[in-house]
């Protein structure tokens, strides 16, 4: 039950998370959906496969339905002026989203829409999610081709990002893996704590951490160049790929003073 994982009512933002659309689907007819409540803005997230508790419904997209759906972990969000009109939204829980004939969700004569399912978002991951992670959807592109642009100059940021989430929302307990390790990374963020070492060993384990971090973010300004990385035009920030970017740079260089303080302050430790 996506809504019990939500908290209260009252820790409801006015984010909206969509479930069970249909292969092909466009912004156009998500906001037909819901028509009156004048969506401000539709997003996707970056892939990732795994799926998360709370956040992903459970259904089938195996052949054999009617519709093909965009995988569970397909993950769309709609944003409201306030939280009263997002519940509203939810309230439109269950009713039909149209889709273009020629999409191929489905190749039954009659079949027009699908139903969907909608979720609250609590404040604080429809925040994080907007500042950090959201692609914005494009008028006239279905939404899995604007998501499929954007991951292709992403390239690894995708995976970095995710590790960005798991660390600040605390996901790693709600990640349910399938068969595989789904998306991965050199860095594995969920390996360490923000705790000062206690011994040689755990010194040793943060500091090889540290120098992963440091080759990470290398890597990234030299893969990113100065298209996205240390740009301090603010309208850089209204390009899906650009804001990503630069919240996983920023996070990195956070991370990296974070544990270089933590390593200088065993060696104090150490020297007394």
């Amino acid at each position: 039950d996506l809504l019990s994982n939500a908290t209260t009512k009252d820790d409801h933002s006015n984010f909206v998370q969509l479930h069970g659309l249909p292969e092909g689907v466009k912004p156009e007819h998500i906001r037909k959906v819901f028509h009156g409540l004048n969506p401000s803005l539709i997003f996707v997230l970056p892939s990732f496969t795994n799926h998360i508790k709370g956040w992903d419904a459970l259904y089938d997209t195996r052949d054999g339905n009617i519709v093909k759906r965009n995988a569970s972990t397909f993950r769309v969000f709609v944003k409201f002026t306030n939280a009263p009109v997002a519940n509203a939204a939810i309230e439109r829980s269950g009713e039909s989203i149209g889709f273009d004939k020629d999409c191929g969700a489905c190749e039954k004569r009659g079949i027009v829409g699908a139903s969907i399912s909608i979720s609250p978002v609590t404040k604080y991951i429809a925040s994080f999610l907007q500042k950090h992670m959201a692609i914005h959807t494009r008028k006239g592109e279905s939404i899995s081709d604007t998501l499929t642009k954007a991951e292709e100059k992403l390239g690894t940021v995708t995976q970095m990002i995710w590790q960005m989430a798991m660390k600040k929302l605390n996901l790693k307990h709600q990640i349910i893996r399938k068969g595989g390790r789904g998306n991965t990374h050199s860095l594995d963020c969920s390996s360490y704590n923000h705790t000062i070492p206690t011994n040689k060993l755990q010194y040793q384990k943060l500091a090889r951490i540290y120098n992963q971090l440091i080759d990470t973010h290398e890597k990234l300004e030299l893969d990113s160049s100065l298209i996205f990385t240390h740009s301090f035009d603010p309208s850089c920030m209204e390009d899906s790929v650009h804001r990503i970017t630069q919240s996983v740079s920023n996070w990195l260089l956070d991370e990296i003073s974070i544990v270089g303080r933590l390593l200088n302050e065993f060696r104090q430790r150490m020297k007394l």
